[in-house]
């Protein structure tokens, strides 16, 4: 709101869920109960708001990036219920609300 006043542009707010299998390389303390976290981030985009979870916990930069700054093989990430195509372009526009849920893929045969 104050940023609103002073004309800033105010970025839309994200919630992102992180699937149990990638909370457990964060503390314990920052676990939800089911071993989901569920946070509300900043960001117009998929690209801004993974920049704003990993203000808020750098360690999972690693587990869900690559050092390119593209979504890893074995992490899916599904924005507003559908999962991302393109891992490597993470401009995807986010809506009012956007949802993002990320978790590992499967894969194999």
């Amino acid at each position: 709101m104050l940023r609103a006043l002073l004309g800033e542009r105010v970025k839309s707010m994200a919630k992102v869920v992180l699937a149990s299998s990638l909370t457990r390389w964060l503390p314990q303390a920052q676990r939800g109960p089911q071993g989901e976290l569920s946070v509300d981030v900043e960001g117009d985009t998929v690209d801004q708001a993974l920049g704003s979870l990993f203000l808020l916990y750098p360690s999972l930069r690693g587990y869900v990036l690559d050092e390119q700054g593209t979504v890893r093989h074995h992490v899916a990430v599904i924005v507003e219920g559908e999962a991302i195509r393109d891992k490597q372009n993470l401009g995807q526009p986010l809506g009012e609300r956007g949802e993002l849920y990320i978790m590992q893929a499967l894969s194999g045969g």
